[in-house]
């Protein structure tokens, strides 16, 4: 059957046409899903929880405004070390124990070369917000302690828990507040936060700084 030369210019046309386009796929087409859906997924499976010099890392919540007595506001996650004190000095039935176990709070956002016993610089704005709250309630007293994992020997980690203590109390004095406010001890391996002390990460958590109200 002989096809008419018009229609096979147009069949011939069309034909080269799809052939050729690098044509754009329509939006409304259902897609297979990506891998770097699957990548992002895996990444939030595998989020750090201990920096390069083995800090742990902290989950502050969702960021919120402390309402403070001089009218200022703190913006700070709501799991924050400071929002934990806040709660405790403007609390008018908050009493200290007398078990001096308890009423410690992990600063969670003090952190120490591998090792040493110096500040890191990325620590100064906690500590800056731990001298403002005690700016603002004159009367408080406090005590930090500093703790290490089990690792290594004890002595040695006893004198580098008491050396951070000694740090984070002497950066709250040069902020502003009288040496006689504040008391810091090193504990060493004592008192661990996460008992079995036997993964990076537990061993992480039980290397820490924390801070006590000894009096309102």
């Amino acid at each position: 059957m002989k096809l008419n030369k018009g229609i096979l210019a147009v069949l011939v046309g069309s034909t080269l046409f799809l052939t050729a386009c690098k044509c754009e796929k329509n939006p409304n087409m259902a897609t297979a899903p990506v891998a770097e859906t699957e990548n992002v997924g895996a990444a939030e499976t595998t989020v750090a929880k201990i920096d390069a010099d083995g800090n742990y890392i902290y989950d502050l919540g969702n960021n919120i405004d402390i309402n403070l007595p001089d009218g200022s506001k703190m913006n700070v996650g709501e799991n924050s070390s400071e929002n934990k004190l806040f709660t405790m000095l403007n609390d008018t039935n908050f009493a200290v124990s007398d078990d001096k176990t308890q009423g410690w709070v992990t600063l969670d956002r003090v952190y120490f070369p591998t090792g040493k016993a110096d500040l890191s610089t990325n620590s100064d704005a906690q500590v800056a917000n731990l001298v403002t709250l005690l700016k603002l309630f004159p009367t408080a007293t406090v005590k930090v302690g500093g703790y290490t994992d089990s690792t290594g020997d004890a002595a040695v980690n006893k004198q580098v828990s008491t050396d951070r203590a000694k740090s984070v109390a002497d950066k709250i004095i040069a902020g502003g507040i009288d040496a006689s406010r504040i008391e810091s001890e090193g504990y060493g391996a004592q008192h661990f936060v996460c008992e079995a002390n036997d993964t990076d990460e537990c061993k992480a958590q039980n290397r820490r700084v924390d801070i006590r109200i000894t009096k309102k």
